[in-house]
């Protein structure tokens, strides 16, 4: 009876431990701080994967090395989560790409460019070439992450407050934090190494500096960033709104209403459109950010001439007017200068891009090294036959080589 006692004792004892453990796990997972839900939504295959590189490099022969080295399969997931806009807590959403197997994977944070159209959102339509490709290059074994921003996908009740700091870092940042509880979840056999490259083209490149300013200064989240990659960005908001102030023509009249607008809407700019645009522009320009119009359809619907855009007061008085000081603000407190960074950085930019002036990644690269960066540090690619849309697809191959080789160096 004793012996019959002692086993009945363990029995219970070894059930009690394994419900605990079990329910303490399934605790843990529903505790999240920052992920609400989770949702697998596509799988690319290590093929589907090489057919993609196949292609690419018809066009950019220096794609081709890449072939060999495609390892894993894909899982695509949609993932909602929680972060902050003005100090209020808000729902966003973005994707996260895990390599199909078990084992430790360094993440990918990679911030896409200038986006107006809500269906674009890489949740809502990761299906974008652009977007289904840098989703395949989680064959090399990495963790990728795309945030739609805020303004898109979860988040498409607000406009999109573009080029604003603050709201970028914390979607970055957020989701990230978003991914690692992800990677806790029963299902999920990848896992997170602690290392992290981050890599952005346009306004990409500019959310790309400004996290990696924000995450380097951040010392609750625990990753070694190994590199950044930024591609044809605007960092000085200052330096390139003179520019284009000083033009004739501008091939992208979008990008000025675009944050102006937004600012507005948001209420981060106390000020009326007929300031600063013309009409019949200053009144159409409400409209045409509704989520459901392109860049190039919007700037079909504005002019290319600079001084029929902007009013003649604006363009005389930009510099010093102090009807104009708080767009000087505004546009000072989000740009991103350099700092005494501990990262890798790669700046790339096309000669020939019209949309964002080359002088920005000669200017940013030049501010690092006055602040004691070494060459081996921080480089800049430049290329004199790309512009803006050619540049894409070549800086995205240096990138993920650059990333491969400083990834294998690190192991």
């Amino acid at each position: 009876r004793l012996i019959n006692r002692i086993w009945i004792y363990l029995f219970f004892s070894a059930a009690l431990l394994i419900c605990v453990i079990s329910c303490e796990k399934e605790k843990k997972e529903e505790q999240h701080d920052h992920l609400v839900s989770s949702e697998k939504i596509d799988s690319i295959t290590v093929d589907q994967a090489k057919t993609a590189l196949s292609l690419v490099s018809v066009l950019y022969p220096e794609a081709q090395g890449m072939i060999d080295n495609a390892i894993y399969d894909i899982d695509v997931y949609k993932i909602v989560y929680k972060t902050l806009f003005k100090g209020s807590e808000i729902v966003a959403s973005g994707i996260i790409c895990l390599p199909a197997a078990s084992g430790n994977f360094p993440l990918l944070s990679f911030q896409n460019g200038t986006n107006t159209l809500h269906s674009n959102a890489p949740s809502l339509n990761p299906q974008i070439p652009s977007i289904k490709l840098l989703q395949s290059m989680g064959t090399f074994g990495y963790i990728i992450l795309m945030a739609d921003y805020l303004g898109f996908g979860e988040s498409a009740q607000i406009l999109h407050p573009y080029y604003h700091r603050e709201s970028n870092d914390d979607a970055v940042i957020d989701l990230i934090r978003a991914c690692d509880e992800l990677l806790l979840m029963n299902e999920i056999i990848a896992s997170d190494d602690g290392k992290l490259f981050l890599m952005g083209y346009s306004q990409g490149a500019w959310a790309t500096l400004s996290a990696l300013n924000a995450l380097e200064n951040n010392l609750s989240l625990e990753k070694e960033i190994l590199a950044a990659s930024c591609g044809a960005g605007a960092y000085d908001m200052i330096e390139v709104a003179k520019h284009i102030f000083q033009l004739e023509v501008y091939r992208a009249p979008y990008y000025l209403p675009y944050f102006i607008e937004s600012h507005i809407r948001n209420g981060l700019l106390n000020e009326s459109l007929q300031k600063y645009f013309n009409e019949p522009y200053a009144s159409l320009i409400p409209g045409l950010f509704d989520g459901n119009k392109g860049g190039g359809a919007i700037s079909n619907q504005l002019t290319d001439s600079v001084p029929l855009l902007v009013t003649a007061n604006l363009l005389e008085n930009f510099e010093t007017g102090a009807e104009f000081q708080s767009l000087r603000e505004e546009l000072l407190k989000n740009s991103v200068e350099a700092w005494s960074s501990n990262t890798k950085l790669m700046f790339f930019h096309g000669d020939s891009d019209k949309d964002v002036p080359p002088f920005e990644s000669y200017h940013i690269y030049n501010a690092f090294l006055q602040q004691g960066l070494t060459p081996a540090q921080v480089q800049l690619i430049t290329v004199d036959s790309l512009d803006h849309d050619t540049g894409l697809i070549p800086w995205g191959i240096s990138t993920i080589n650059w990333f491969n080789e400083l990834g294998s160096s690190s192991k």
